[in-house]
């Protein structure tokens, strides 16, 4: 465990910190952004192995993120998780409708966080 890129993609600074804190204690390197765009900015110098991201965000969403990260071929196996407070069940369906590979709701445990991450990166994306 540890040494993989993430990048973290979330509006609320206090909890960018805290989510790049927990990952890096855990030996992660964490690359953040603040937005959509900013995250597709900087994805190819990141080279993330795994994607944590908000869903509403300026500029632009988590879900149009998503896809235009899903629309680029060497970036569309890379697991990708919704981290958000957006947990009705019309939400959870839209996230699974478009594929992603997990669904975090905000507050979150820390060690669920690092369970979902640890296992997406030891088995890939979901099937």
């Amino acid at each position: 465990m540890g040494g993989e890129h993430i990048l973290v993609v979330e509006d609320y600074e206090p909890l960018l910190t805290g989510i790049r804190d927990i990952l890096e204690t855990e030996g992660y390197t964490v690359f953040t952004a603040t937005d959509g765009q900013q995250a597709l900015q900087m994805i190819d110098d990141a080279c993330p192995n795994l994607i944590l991201a908000d869903i509403m965000m300026p500029t632009m969403d988590g879900y149009a993120l998503y896809e235009a990260i899903r629309a680029e071929s060497k970036w569309a196996a890379v697991p990708f998780v919704f981290l958000t407070s957006k947990a009705q069940e019309k939400d959870l369906l839209r996230g699974k409708e478009l594929g992603v590979d997990s669904y975090i709701t905000k507050p979150f445990d820390p060690e669920q966080l690092l369970a979902t991450v640890q296992t997406l990166l030891e088995h890939g994306r979901a099937p």
